[in-house]
């Protein structure tokens, strides 16, 4: 049976969701945009999550970090919509970029938690004003966590438009999965991806390779990635296997018309993770338009990811 719990991270609440017989745990903090803390699965830690409270309110890599209105760079935080310039807030120091929207440091409310012998569900919303002068229209976010027993979770992520016209609208998810000690020991396996071009500032070009370096599984040693790549949309899913000491996990996003037809793979310089990053659309879509979604009124933009711990 699972069971929820709740206590004290510093000066936020965290959530415990887990399986009362089965070593499947997830960990998370709703007023940090529900980000996860930890996700364990057969007894194993597969997550690199914030440690501490502080890690957490600062968050500077992302961890864990639901991405919208828009994930990735915004080529320098402008774009221009239904003939009027806007212009967010750049946070990317390296390239005076705009990273990620601005969802991962608003507060979500839990409002719906159900709870089974072999599943249980957990939905989380936080609600827009359209506040911001660079993004001035309403939205509600959710964010669901469903775990299933014995070795699987799920997250959808979704965006509905309340404003009165159409809006502009990706999604993405910043997940760092750690299988091993350091980065470089990781084996990783990509599905055939187009791997997207992209300049000095880290923007994409228009141009797209094949990429058939992790077609095979293959160490990632001292391989360095900050890549997103174009994936199939022929299936309804596709798949990337990370594997390390720690065991191994099936990462999947769904794919299709307005789903998770791009993926985000970072290795970051701290050394220690990999992070597969589901994304609705292409690196600064709000100019260049590639998986953009126009999100009518009352229209909702919706789409799942997950992880299975694979036992050998």
């Amino acid at each position: 049976m699972f069971e929820i719990s709740t206590d004290a991270f510093g000066r936020f609440k965290r959530y415990t969701l887990e399986h009362s017989i089965v070593p499947l745990k997830i960990q998370f903090v709703p007023e940090k945009g529900g980000a996860l803390l930890s996700l364990i699965m057969e007894g194993e830690e597969v997550l690199d999550g914030c440690q501490t409270p502080e890690e957490l309110d600062f968050n500077n890599w992302y961890k864990s970090g639901v991405l919208y209105p828009f994930p990735n760079r915004l080529k320098d935080g402008r774009f221009e919509w239904q003939g009027k310039t806007y212009e967010f807030p750049t946070n990317d120091a390296t390239h005076q970029h705009a990273l990620h929207g601005f969802g991962a440091q608003r507060p979500l409310e839990v409002m719906e938690v159900e709870v089974e012998d072999d599943h249980a569900r957990i939905r989380l919303e936080g609600k827009y004003s359209g506040d911001h002068a660079h993004y001035p229209w309403p939205f509600t976010f959710g964010l669901t966590y469903e775990l299933h027993a014995p070795n699987q979770l799920w997250v959808k992520l979704s965006l509905r438009n309340d404003s009165d016209v159409d809006i502009p609208a990706g999604l993405g998810w910043h997940s760092y999965f750690q299988l091993a000690e350091i980065t470089a020991a990781h084996t990783l396996r990509l599905p055939q991806v187009e791997m997207v071009g992209v300049d000095a500032r880290m923007i994409p070009t228009g141009k797209r390779y094949d990429y058939p370096g992790f077609l095979t599984p293959k160490l990632i040693g001292a391989t360095v990635l900050d890549n997103c790549f174009a994936v199939p949309t022929t299936s309804l899913e596709v798949s990337a296997h990370l594997s390390g000491p720690r065991g191994t996990i099936r990462y999947w996003q769904e794919t299709g018309k307005d789903k998770f037809n791009f993926l985000q793979v970072f290795t970051p310089p701290y050394g220690t993770s990999v992070a597969l990053e589901p994304m609705t659309c292409n690196v600064d879509a709000f100019n260049n338009g590639e998986g953009l979604v126009t999100l009518a009124p009352g229209a909702t933009l919706e789409a799942k990811a997950g992880v299975v711990y694979e036992v050998e």
